[in-house]
């Protein structure tokens, strides 16, 4: 009975099952029950001045200034980033919830409420402090996935400086609903790029009803990061990011998820 509910999670939602760590934690998320879920949509940035209180940081102190910005930037964000704050987001497992559309069930004194996951987590501009659209004195107290989950044409792709215990500098998440060589159904979501997981929805629309080759899939990637800005370190990551897309869709469109446990990228 566990084996077939198990198998019956991993097959529908792979793509979210895929970014999942191995051993132990990875269990209790096939078993539905870790409490860790909510603490990976929580998590805060990995951003070097964030932790550093000799420096300024508006994340940290309202109003004292963003470090980053003139300073040591190459994990920072491309896309979405304000004056106040370059930070990103550093979860794995946020980003496959972005592209499958998940939901957010919170409760708290005022009652009980459903957050798209698009909507969850916030951009920078003015009040970095604030990284969700989680209200004071809200718990999480589940987080659903669809019915739709893209189990064959989908892939997670993560690049990093080293291949454990790293956070992504680039990370993408691809989902295609194919009929024959045409996308019909497209998501796309990033990690490492931004405040929160960066999923476009205009680049998604560019992908339907087109041809699952690299001409689609570069358009798509150009049109994702046509806002993206780099700084003195990072401006790497946005072309970087084009070809991560590129090959991430790729992957998905031939039914050969990138592997978790070899790391070379197929």
């Amino acid at each position: 009975m566990l084996q077939d509910l198990l198998r019956e999670r991993i097959r529908r939602w792979k793509i979210f099952y895929q970014v999942l760590p191995r051993g132990g934690y990875g269990l209790l998320h096939l078993l539905g029950c870790s409490v860790g879920d909510g603490g990976n949509l929580l998590q805060r940035t990995r951003c070097y001045y964030f932790y550093d209180t000799a420096t300024p940081c508006n994340k940290r102190e309202p109003g004292s200034g963003c470090s980053a910005i003139k300073g040591l930037n190459r994990m920072h964000a491309i896309l979405g980033a304000s004056e106040a704050c370059i930070a990103t987001h550093p979860s794995d497992m946020c980003v496959a919830l972005a592209a499958l559309e998940a939901k957010v069930h919170v409760a708290g004194p005022a009652g009980e409420r459903v957050i798209a996951f698009e909507d969850f987590h916030r951009l920078p501009g003015n009040t970095p402090q604030l990284d969700t659209n989680l209200h004071p004195n809200e718990i999480i107290t589940a987080v659903v996935l669809p019915a739709q989950g893209f189990a064959k044409n989908y892939s997670y792709l993560k690049i990093r400086d080293r291949l454990s215990y790293a956070f992504a500098l680039v990370s993408v998440a691809a989902a295609l609903e194919l009929e024959g060589d045409t996308i019909r159904q497209a998501r796309l979501a990033l990690g490492g790029v931004a405040h929160k997981p960066w999923r476009d929805t205009a680049a998604e629309a560019a992908l339907r009803g087109q041809a699952a080759n690299h001409t689609t899939f570069r358009h798509a990637a150009d049109l994702l990061l046509r806002d993206a800005k780099g700084y003195a370190h990072n401006t790497f990551k946005i072309d970087l990011a084009r070809r991560a897309i590129m090959r991430t869709l790729a992957q998905a469109a031939a039914a050969t998820p990138q592997s978790q446990s070899n790391k070379k990228i197929r």
